[in-house]
């Protein structure tokens, strides 16, 4: 049998569901009639460099050490922060199949760079530093993309642009994609294939309220995402399998909470006079002052104007674009912070603690946290806050402490400081992350239009592998997902015979280790 995961960066029931009873969306429609559907449950929190790589090898962020689009060290005398571009540790599920003899493509997972040795094809994807890169494996595949895609983009910056810019170039890119997919489905060898779209978190963060009030122009990217799930449920027959799946999904905010602010209140947070803070602060001013004067709408306005008629096309991504949003932090003084730009449209904040907080300064501020309420409607700030142990138990555990807080919807964060007050009303939707995605499962041994219960996101690897009969001695933090299959699904013939696969393969490579070293 053949499989096929397809992984779709914050897709949400929120906005498919509409789409599919309009009528837009015939092939999601299919697998949400026929087959097994249900939400899907993000790390803690749904941000998307931890959720992808759980989403990819069925563990916690402890364990492949994954939390950030950045690792920041807070145990020296200043804040360092490195990029983060691959997981540290545990096996993606196309390692474990390649050790199995199964033929395997990857397409644009992100966090894949440097790509990796399998058995089969890997192209790169989000966290790639360019084009110039060497973001396939084998490196040569690199020619045979730009033959048959000669402007192949890998992923598109998050600079500043104008929505309609960005949103025609997030199709233009994905058009792309679905070029080489077929190539690859068409002209390779596979046993195993992990497609990945990331065009709906992107144009989600751009355009919401468009999205959100499901205009036809809002809307197209859907409609060019279920054009490449026919093409890959056209290529697939009753005895193979199908699985989609988010890192994520979305909903809207329109309420700003300045936690670093808070922070600061709390007597936390002391981050000097740095020019960043300096030019926060005038930031601030600026704004409290604009919106006495009711011209805050005009001045945001003004900017989408010039955005619209002078703002350049999306490049490609370069290395800085995901900067911390302190560069620097002196944690002699400072026992609480934010660093995290991903705040911002993560819709989470992740609370870094010094390692000269107190036990007691951690639960005043947890204590601090969920008394905190809109002075308005009178809800509360907090969905949930979690401690270190969201992250799970592994070799990658935080040496810090952290909180992690989860607002209610409608609620994201802004980490500027110097500002009179803690809350402000956005004047237009946000698109920010929620931790329930998509699941779907079609295929052999799947049962028909069954809607289940809702499944962690670490639950995907040890299902999928399941499904082709395999069970693979790996520390998972997921589990198999036995509901979804039809009684009497029974796998122990094949996976006997995968098993010897494996062993003969590992055989095989000890001989020709011992002949080399002869």
């Amino acid at each position: 049998m053949r499989t096929v995961i397809f992984g779709v960066d914050g897709l949400s029931f929120r906005i498919l569901q509409p789409l599919i009873e309009r009528g837009d969306l015939p092939h999601f429609a299919r697998l949400q009639r026929e087959w097994v559907v249900s939400e899907l449950i993000s790390t803690i929190p749904p941000m998307t460099p931890p959720a992808w790589m759980s989403l990819v090898t069925g563990l916690k962020p402890a364990k492949h050490g994954v939390f950030d689009f950045w690792e920041f060290d807070v145990t020296s005398p200043t804040l360092q922060s490195r990029l983060v571009t691959h997981r540290k540790g545990g096996k993606a599920i196309w390692n474990i199949l390649s050790e199995y003899g199964k033929r395997v493509i990857v397409l644009n997972v992100p966090l894949t760079y440097p790509p990796e040795p399998v058995n089969g094809i890997m192209v790169s994807g989000l966290m790639t530093p360019g084009a110039a890169a060497p973001f396939t494996f084998p490196h040569a595949f690199k020619d045979e993309i730009y033959k048959v895609v000669p402007d192949y983009r890998i992923d598109l910056s998050l600079a500043k642009t104008s929505p309609a810019y960005f949103v025609d170039a997030v199709l233009d890119m994905t058009e792309k994609r679905i070029r080489l997919q077929q190539h690859l489905l068409s002209e390779h060898e596979w046993d195993f294939a992990f497609l990945s779209y990331v065009g709906p978190d992107r144009i989600q963060h751009r355009v919401w309220d468009s999205i959100e009030a499901l205009s036809r122009q809002g809307t197209r990217y859907f409609r060019l995402l279920d054009d490449a799930l026919g093409d890959v449920l056209n290529r697939l027959t009753p005895q193979d399998a199908l699985f989609v799946a988010s890192d994520h999904g979305f909903v809207g905010a329109r309420n700003w909470f300045y936690i670093n602010e808070f922070l600061c209140r709390q007597r936390l947070l002391h981050p000097g006079a740095s020019p960043d803070t300096k030019h926060a602060r005038l930031i601030g001013f600026g704004r409290e002052a604009a919106q006495k004067m009711h011209l805050l709408g005009v001045v945001r306005q003004a900017r989408k104007t010039y955005e619209h008629f002078y703002a350049k096309p999306p490049i490609e991504k370069k290395k800085g674009i995901y900067r911390p949003f302190f560069d620097a932090i002196d944690w002699s003084e400072t026992h609480a912070c934010v660093l995290s730009s991903m705040a911002f449209s993560g819709g989470n904040a992740d609370i870094f603690l010094s390692p000269e907080a107190t036990v007691e300064e951690m639960e005043e501020l947890r204590e601090a946290l969920a008394a905190q309420r809109h002075p308005e409607t009178g809800e509360p700030l907090a969905e949930a806050i979690y401690a270190t142990d969201a992250y799970g138990v592994g070799p990658f555990r935080p040496n810090e402490e952290h909180l992690i807080l989860v607002p209610n919807r409608g609620t994201t964060f802004h980490l500027d400081i110097g500002r009179k007050n803690l809350w402000e009303r956005l004047d237009e939707g946000k698109g920010v992350h929620e931790k329930e995605g998509v699941f779907m499962a079609w295929g052999a041994g799947i049962k028909q239009g069954e809607q289940m219960e809702a499944l962690q996101i670490y639950d995907l690897v040890p299902t999928a592998l399941h499904a082709q009969g395999i069970s693979a001695d790996e520390p998972f933090d997921g589990r198999v997902a036995q509901e979804i299959f039809v009684d009497g699904h029974d796998d122990r013939a094949t996976s006997k015979e995968n098993a010897d696969t494996l062993i003969a393969r590992k055989l095989q490579r000890l001989r020709s280790g011992s002949a080399m070293r002869r």
